[in-house]
């Protein structure tokens, strides 16, 4: 059986989709499922910067990202209490092939809604308020025995050199 070594704007779409719906609905497991084992989820302060070398607002690795989802999960991540209720609006998407064997790059935008449910008495800062986090998203993707799957997330917010709020949720 050939590999597929293309991936087509539609499918694209459809996985990126995929992955915006399991965050929304909070199917945070599944997510992380969407990973290669050497996957990254990045949210870079200086998108030219080296991530090994530079500070970044997250950069998870496989260890990171399953502890992160577990404190989501299981409510141990305060600043998630009460958690998160976000909408992922995706567009604007590019396809790009790699040199690589089974691999693309996928670029596209992204505005994510979020909202934290609750009385801002409670003492927590932007409780109750909506807020648009707005970012340009690029995805590395590898076929591995015929899916696609997430080398590399990267998101770069377009304030995200200015004070940024609660940021634990995944975007």
């Amino acid at each position: 059986m050939a590999r597929r070594t293309d991936m087509t704007r539609q499918e694209a779409e459809d996985f990126v989709y995929k992955e915006s719906g399991l965050l929304d609905r909070g199917y945070l497991e599944e997510w992380l499922d969407l990973f290669t084992d050497d996957g990254i989820y990045w949210v870079p302060i200086d998108e030219d910067a080296d991530p090994e070398r530079e500070p970044s607002i997250i950069y998870d690795d496989a260890v990171q990202r399953s502890k992160r989802v577990y404190q989501l999960l299981q409510g141990s991540h305060h600043v998630q209490v009460p958690p998160s209720r976000t909408v992922h609006f995706m567009s604007n998407f590019e396809v790009e092939p790699r040199s690589e064997p089974n691999e693309v790059r996928v670029r596209c935008n992204s505005i994510v809604y979020e909202l934290r449910p609750g009385d801002h008495q409670e003492l927590q800062v932007e409780l109750g308020k909506q807020r648009a986090l707005v970012a340009r998203c690029e995805y590395l993707l590898r076929n591995e025995g015929g899916r696609w799957a997430i080398v590399m997330k990267r998101v770069v917010l377009i304030d995200r050199d200015l004070p940024l709020g609660n940021l634990s949720f995944i975007f």
